[in-house]
């Protein structure tokens, strides 16, 4: 299969799916909070946000935003 009609493929799924587009990074962000997984809950460059929030915080906070996400891209799914 040439890389045009891999690209064809994919952009039609894409379209199909493309609540997936929310769905999956969603639960990224849910499994990475509730694991505490160090590249997402503590990214280098994060200094700022460390004195407001903490780990803690963060991880709270990327944990809702997952959820979020994924029950938004479950109702477009579902509707």
């Amino acid at each position: 299969m040439n890389t045009d009609a891999l690209f064809e493929s994919g952009q039609a799924l894409v379209r199909e799916h493309w609540e997936a587009l929310l769905i999956l990074p969603g639960l990224v962000l849910v499994l990475g909070a509730a694991r505490d997984w160090n590249w997402l809950c503590d990214p280098a460059g994060a200094r700022s946000a460390h004195s407001t929030l903490g780990r803690r915080g963060r991880r709270g906070v990327l944990g809702l935003l997952g959820a979020l996400l994924v029950a938004l891209g479950l109702w477009l799914l579902l509707c």
